[in-house]
């Protein structure tokens, strides 16, 4: 009894982790839309480890717990990680413009170092504690049986990958990602010259 209400409590905090990741995907298209600060190449690059972050504990939740759930969340909290402090070092220097708003004093990419860092450890410890025991939940559980607030996490989730897919689309189309400083979605853009 003690070990399926800790299986419990373990799952309700892997649904909460989801849904964080969701608030995260949420406000970056606050900044986008609302802010009109387009994301950046590295931006892009940040929003589809959250969206690999998120599959990981998404498989958890839809098929029954695997560790390869996890080592697809680790490496995508780990790949995250390290673009956000390449981020960090390009800014670094005194002569550079920061990117995007400050929240807190400290701006995005700084936030997501942390977020990414700390998800990693999450990870990890999630892992461990799942492996403590052969089998926590049959795999194929079944979706029905969740509660709502469960699949309303999850809904959100896949609907905003969908919408960080469509969103990259409409800002760089069929071309590479764009460096910095894009001021216009290139498929939506009906002038002659695309400039940054």
């Amino acid at each position: 009894m003690t070990v399926k209400l800790r299986v419990t409590q373990l799952a309700q905090l892997e649904m909460a982790a989801l849904g964080g990741i969701g608030l995260l995907l949420l406000a970056a298209f606050f900044f986008q839309l609302v802010q009109g600060e387009l994301p950046c190449a590295f931006c892009n690059l940040i929003r589809v480890c959250f969206m690999l972050l998120g599959s990981g504990l998404l498989l958890n939740r839809i098929y029954g717990i695997n560790p390869w759930n996890y080592v697809l969340s680790g490496i995508g909290a780990l790949i995250g990680s390290m673009l956000s402090l390449l981020f960090m070092f390009a800014k670094a220097l005194p002569t550079t413009k920061p990117t995007g708003s400050a929240i807190l004093g400290l701006h995005m990419y700084t936030w997501t170092f942390m977020i990414f860092t700390a998800a990693l450890f999450f990870c990890l410890v999630m892992a461990t504690l799942y492996a403590q025991r052969d089998s926590l939940e049959s795999p194929g559980h079944a979706l029905d049986a969740r509660p709502t607030w469960h699949k309303g996490v999850i809904a959100l989730f896949v609907a905003l990958v969908f919408a960080n897919l469509v969103s990259a689309f409409l800002q760089n189309g069929f071309d590479h990602f764009m460096a910095g400083g894009q001021q216009h979605y290139r498929m939506l853009y009906d002038g002659d010259v695309m400039k940054p």
